[in-house]
């Protein structure tokens, strides 16, 4: 898995700097290049600038919320991978994540496996 994840580029999007770098460290351990931002309007423009392959999106975040700014982030990017994180499930979030072509969904807490295991199956699919 680590050769083929070195030309793979991750985007970390939550406004938590604790998380935000425990993934990055997670991620960088597995050879994936990490941007992170922790707003979304951060977010988009780190999507635009660096065209990740795939985005690991927080859903609650002051500001603009994970929906918003994937809606922004469809506008111009509508094949990016991306990964939804959240602590508050609601079946209208849900719905609104897979109108948007979200590939995957992680509800917190969670093991560091289960984010390495979605993140295989996701470019595993592609």
């Amino acid at each position: 898995m680590k050769k083929e994840s070195k030309s793979r580029k991750i985007l970390i999007i939550d406004d938590e700097p604790d998380l935000r770098d425990l993934y990055q460290k997670l991620l960088e351990l597995q050879g994936y290049h990490v941007y992170c931002a922790a707003s979304g309007l951060e977010g988009i423009h780190l999507n635009e600038k660096n065209n990740p392959d795939l985005i690991i999106l927080d859903m609650h975040m002051p500001e603009m919320d994970g929906i918003s700014t994937l809606k922004n982030i469809r506008k111009t990017d509508d094949s990016v991978i991306v990964v939804i994180l959240t602590g508050y499930a609601c079946p209208d979030t849900i719905r609104d994540a897979i109108d948007l072509n979200v590939s995957e969904y992680l509800s917190k807490p969670f093991e560091n496996n289960e984010l390495l295991n979605v993140i295989g199956k996701a470019f595993g699919s592609k």
